[in-house]
């Protein structure tokens, strides 16, 4: 097994959520929680949700 594969020098893993969206309105003010700072204009986001 190559070293970048090999899981045994790792203790844990941590994982992280966003959570997400509880209905359909709630879907673009969720994305661009997400995405705020990276500068995706906001009809991108709509197409997307």
């Amino acid at each position: 097994m190559t070293p970048a594969l090999d899981p045994s020098p790792y203790d844990a893993l941590l994982l992280l959520s966003f959570g997400g969206p509880e209905g359909p309105e709630d879907v673009v003010p969720f994305l661009e929680n997400v995405t705020r700072g990276r500068g995706i204009p906001k009809e991108r986001l709509k197409e997307v949700g």
